[in-house]
């Protein structure tokens, strides 16, 4: 099966060959001290593999080199063994069945650790790292760059020979570079030490970072901000009043659709509302993209007789953009719906205009343009306010589903070089790394500044840190938080590179604080934290078409640079009427002419299957 490594830096291509003769510094193990190697780092992009990604001697008993540090314990299990999920979890699992019997703690080690920074200069005291130094008994080096220097500084460390013992990727083409030239350790040794992580790393994600030699350069898993944050709400209010349910198919949306535009919801007896806009400012669908999944799996995806299946070519675009064809066809839409822009589009929904969205969960800014200095105490007004919008679990058209969830965030490797003949030191990298995954023992003090533990010495206890009962983080800091206050001699933005070893958005529960004197802004934030919760949940529980996309690119390929703007150009044509469906498959070929050819071949390519039907 083909690999796809596209997206490479350009500077990594001058890089390639000097990455024969590096391989990393001085191993760095119980006696030894790293120096700050320049930091580096490059974007990791998805590839893609084979289903059965293992190999018979990727194993977890002779992970690493020789065994100078650490035994093998009976609970790791083969690469091969190991159930990774089809999707991420709705309701994420903590670390509780989880150890490291593996890693012997009473062996010390000198391990340098690179990331990117946030703009800001770590602190020489760094209080997460010497709370981690203590509790995993290793000397650290934080090593840090700006994210926009970051590939450079990526390409130089290697080129020089000279890396750290663990570093990070953004994009897995440079992961593959790198791997390929033998000098990474195969993630197929070290994900049978990282238990808590392989529950966030799908099938997709392993499929995405395999090379065409069966190695996995890198272990992956969640992103810190995940895409599938976005759904569709609609107003609950309206749906009473229309005596209707949420829309579960496509004659219901439509039905909705129509209510909302022609039976006056808002009752001030003008015809003044609509079902939804685009607000992508007349260069593209955006807010009515969001519809597009309900039709089916946006991606190119490998069918069942071995061809390619393009969206374009196999239904899934034609039927979304008649959907909205019907929108328009209707009067559903206002008169700027593809025009206006995303901010001032704003003004509809928030001013009772709009019965459906599809935008990240809003409802704390919906119910902020309401509430003021004189109503602010109003009770039932802000509950009726933060239960306006209803998020659904359910795509609204039958068989569809949600927008692709599981993006890969960071991709971490070990260089081979800095572990040859000590898996021990190996084996605490992991331990580390798997800890300050989602749920693991050293999680919520790598994130958000550091908790209650990493400022005990100076009194503060004041975070309020844990895991609801469906595994939701809980995270809320006070205003005299150290990192906040400057105390360490830098902000909490300077520590925020932590967070890349494990922080994620995807799964916060909001907290509501009840010291303060106002009680009445208590239940009006306690109202409005139950509302987000809901529709976070619901977002969460939505079934999502996996994130195929990852296992391949069409980026930057050549003779396809005006595709973009031809196909949005052509799509409004089919929206208003300017052209017809009976047109379609004209459409296509002319799609196919201007570059749509090129990228299923090089999809197809990179799929390894066989081409559709009508490209040659």
């Amino acid at each position: 099966m083909k690999k796809k490594t596209g997206k490479l830096v350009a500077v990594f291509m001058a890089v390639a060959m000097a990455m024969t003769a590096c391989g990393g510094s001085d191993g760095g193990s119980s006696e030894s001290s790293k120096d700050s190697s320049a930091p580096a780092e490059e974007k990791q992009e998805e590839s893609s593999s084979a289903e059965d990604a293992g190999s018979e001697d990727a194993g977890s008993e002779d992970a690493g080199s020789e065994d100078t540090g650490s035994g093998t314990a009976a609970n790791v299990p083969a690469f091969e063994d190991i159930q990774f999920p089809d999707a991420l979890p709705a309701n994420p699992p903590v670390a509780d069945d989880v150890n490291y019997d593996y890693d012997d703690m009473s062996v010390h080690y000198d391990l340098v650790l690179q990331t990117y920074s946030y703009g800001e200069t770590m602190p020489e005291n760094d209080p997460i790292k010497k709370w981690l130094e203590e509790k995993y008994n290793v000397t650290l080096t934080l090593i840090t760059s700006a994210q926009q220097d970051y590939s450079t500084t990526m390409s130089t460390m290697f080129a020089s020979g000279e890396t750290p013992d663990l570093v990070m990727f953004t994009e897995s083409g440079t992961a593959f570079t790198i791997g390929g030239q033998g000098l990474l350790v195969d993630a197929r040794e070290m994900y049978p030490y990282m238990p808590q992580t392989c529950k966030f790393v799908t099938k997709t994600m392993i499929k995405a970072t395999t090379m065409d030699n069966g190695e996995i350069p890198a272990v992956t898993k969640y992103s810190i901000q995940d895409s599938d944050s976005w759904n569709v709400s609609y107003r609950q209010d309206w749906l009473d009043k229309f005596g209707m349910s949420i829309p579960t198919t496509q004659e219901e949306l439509l039905a909705y659709a129509h209510a909302c535009t022609y039976d006056d919801p808002d009752g001030n007896g003008q015809d003044d509302t609509y079902f939804i806009l685009g607000a992508g400012s007349g260069n593209s669908l955006q807010m009515l993209n969001g519809f597009a999944p309900f039709f089916g799996n946006p991606a190119y995806t490998v069918g069942d007789d071995g061809k390619l299946s393009v969206p374009m070519m196999n239904g899934t675009t034609q039927n979304f953009l008649k959907f909205v064809n019907a929108l328009y066809t209707d009067g559903c839409l206002p008169s700027d719906w593809y025009t206006i822009q995303w901010e001032e589009a704003k003004s509809y929904w928030l001013n009772d205009r709009l019965g459906a969205v599809h935008a990240p969960n809003m409802i704390g800014e919906y119910r902020d343009h309401f509430l003021n200095e004189e109503n602010k105490d109003d009770l039932e007004l802000c509950k009726k306010l933060v239960n306006t919008w209803v998020y659904s679990d359910k795509a609204p058209i039958e068989g569809g589903k949600g927008s692709a969830g599981g993006s890969m965030g960071m991709l971490w490797a070990i260089p081979k070089k800095n572990v040859e003949g000590d898996q021990g030191k190996m084996l605490r990298i992991l331990h580390m790394l798997d800890a300050m995954c989602y749920g693991g023992e050293a999680y919520f003090n790598t994130v958000q500044g550091g908790g209650n533990e990493i400022y005990a010495a100076d009194g503060y206890d004041q975070d309020v840190r844990f895991f609801n009962e469906d595994g939701w983080q809980v995270i809320s800091k006070t205003s005299e938080h150290p990192s906040d206050a400057g105390q360490y001699g830098a902000s909490g933005l300077a520590l925020a590179p932590w967070q890349n070893f494990g922080f994620t958005t995807k799964w916060m529960a909001n907290y509501v604080r009840e010291d303060g004197d106002d009680a009445n802004k208590i239940e009006r934030d306690k109202m409005t934290a139950e509302a987000n919760d809901k529709a976070n949940a619901a977002m969460a529980a939505m079934d999502r078409w996996p994130m195929d996309a990852m296992l391949y690119s069409t980026a930057g390929l050549e003779g396809t640079e005006m595709l973009s703007e031809f196909v949005n150009a052509e799509q409004y044509k089919f929206i208003v009427g300017e052209r017809s469906f009976d047109e379609w498959d004209a459409f296509v070929q002319e799609w196919l002419d201007q570059g749509g050819a090129i990228i299923v071949r090089s999809v197809a390519e990179q799929l390894g299957c066989e081409l559709p039907d009508g490209v040659e």
